[in-house]
């Protein structure tokens, strides 16, 4: 995991299954290894919070990789606009609705990446394991 930058701070990802209650993991002082399970052929959303500091953060976005065996499975990226710094406001933002595949084939455990950019820089990064369950 990389330090996050003073501007910048990641809370939380919630991830919402239809038909499943809310999955919140908690970002702010975590480490990597989070494991993050989802039952294959389901439908799903993610919201993620953050807080902006000190300064205006102009074109945020948040990068998702998967992967299996070092190959880049699946990637996703979703525009977090400008943000301006608040001491109180966490902002959250909903990323457009994905489907994890449903086949017994899929099944498994597969490495994943989760970055912010402001632009090209690199605000925050973890690394965690999504695995797709019957």
């Amino acid at each position: 995991m990389t330090v996050p930058h003073p501007d910048f701070i990641p809370c939380q990802n919630i991830l919402q299954v239809k038909g499943q209650e809310p999955q919140v993991f908690e970002l702010e002082g975590k480490v990597d290894g989070l494991v993050v399970k989802i039952p294959g052929g389901s439908k799903f959303v993610t919201t993620l919070k953050f807080k902006v500091k000190n300064r205006k953060l102009e074109k945020l976005r948040y990068k998702q990789v998967i992967k299996k065996g070092g190959f880049t499975i699946k990637s996703k990226e979703v525009d977090l606009g400008t943000r301006e710094p608040s001491e109180t406001e966490v902002y959250a933002v909903d990323s457009p609705e994905d489907e994890t595949p449903g086949t017994w084939v899929a099944r498994g455990a597969y490495q994943a990446t989760t970055t912010y950019y402001e632009g090209d820089d690199e605000l925050f990064s973890t690394q965690w394991t999504l695995e797709i369950t019957k």
